[in-house]
């Protein structure tokens, strides 16, 4: 359970390497806000669609080189998100 980016190791929260781990799995395909919640987070009643977005914003601070202007993990608009290859 260990990233690195370039050569230098990332530390990330258990969930954040979930989610990471979600968006591998499919990579190149859109995947859903709900089934993000469903596998990372087991859609308890208690999580909300924004956990996935602020997830997301974090791992893209920690994995991106410009955050503002991801290149991997994109946003597709009213659908998810998507890791580019």
């Amino acid at each position: 359970r260990s990233v690195t980016k370039g050569t230098d190791g990332v530390s990330l929260t258990p969930k954040e390497f979930d989610l990471l781990l979600a968006l591998i799995r499919r990579r190149g395909a859109v995947v859903s806000r709900l089934e993000l919640l469903k596998e990372v987070w087991g859609h308890q009643a208690e999580v909300m669609t924004r956990t996935v977005d602020i997830h997301i914003a974090e791992l893209r601070r920690k994995l991106e080189d410009d955050p503002a202007t991801p290149r991997y993990i994109l946003t597709v608009w009213k659908a998810g998100y998507r890791l580019e290859a």
